[in-house]
């Protein structure tokens, strides 16, 4: 490929691929997150490559010697082909994101990922979260295997609670975060994260009232748990928390956000809660004093664990 069908791509979609696969479905980021995946070139037998974003329902082609041409109306057999790929795609993933956590164990104490829980300040949980489990799997740096790591896995599921993705965090065997350059991953999804969330623990009555807490991280969360009583679900970024979708019955909402000096957790917090307050919940957005800290910062500091 010549630079030229990357220049055609940019121009329809906004963003381009680093690179094209010859044969199959190149996808790629049409947004300042890496792990967004809207982006689609394919291409074709007859030597047209045919790109597109399917968020923002745009496609165009290209195909070199023929005058760069670029159409940018939608092209419905391309978009339902590579949609026919995507859906595919996300059945055999999702296939593998339940058989991985069902084979995993349940959290111990006595283990890597216990002893990690216990020097991030967690060491008071006495109920153990079923959206929570253990593992051990090998560690991948740009397609090469480095090593096999313990692994704290956190079930993302959907509001109707199928499960979409795994949050993976990789530890030492000493219980800190293992030395790779990404301790925290997502795996590849096999839905829409869009309301998604690790469902740690149920719902409880407080006050008269079903009342539910959410936050970004997971150690976050079940530090607000520990911290004040109220049932924590983590929805592991800012973008997925502002579109959590509460579960059906919950009449109180506490928003911990997180007091990042950017103001992304804040926003994310407010856009929340302004959802939660137009559907008629009692909606409450807690946000640590000090910038650059969470709730984890918060509860830790004070001693409480």
């Amino acid at each position: 490929m010549t630079p030229t069908i990357y220049d055609a791509i940019l121009r329809t979609v906004g963003f381009a691929p680093e690179q094209i696969k010859p044969k199959g479905l190149t996808r790629f980021s049409t947004t300042s997150r890496a792990s967004n995946r809207d982006g689609w070139v394919r291409v074709m037998q007859d030597g047209i490559v045919r790109f597109g974003c399917w968020r923002q329902g745009v496609t165009g082609w290209w195909k070199d010697g023929a005058g760069h041409h670029q159409a940018s109306q939608r092209d419905e057999l391309a978009a339902r082909k590579a949609l026919d790929d995507e859906e595919r795609r996300r059945q055999r993933q999702a296939i593998i994101n339940n058989q991985l956590f069902e084979l995993a164990h349940s959290l111990e104490r006595q283990s890597a990922v216990g002893r990690y829980l216990v020097r991030r300040g967690l060491g008071k949980l006495s109920k153990r979260p079923l959206a929570l489990r253990m593992a051990s799997l090998p560690y991948f740096d740009d397609g090469c295997e480095i090593g096999m790591f313990p692994v704290m896995l956190g079930a993302i599921t959907s509001p109707d609670g199928v499960l979409v993705g795994l949050h993976r965090t990789y530890i030492s065997d000493e219980g800190k975060k293992a030395p790779v350059p990404q301790p925290k991953k997502l795996s590849r999804t096999s839905g829409v994260l869009a309301g998604a969330s690790i469902k740690l623990y149920d719902p409880v009555v407080l006050d008269g009232k079903l009342t539910l807490g959410v936050s970004e991280g997971i150690e976050t969360a079940l530090a607000c748990y520990l911290a004040s009583g109220v049932p924590t679900w983590s929805c592991v970024s800012a973008g997925v928390l502002r579109g959590f979708q509460w579960p059906v019955g919950v009449q109180s909402l506490v928003i911990f956000a997180d007091n990042d000096a950017s103001g992304v957790g804040q926003s994310a917090a407010r856009d929340l809660a302004g959802r939660a307050v137009a559907a008629g919940l009692e909606c409450r957005v807690l946000v640590p004093e000090i910038v650059g800290n969470d709730w984890l910062d918060v509860f830790v500091a004070g001693g409480a664990a």
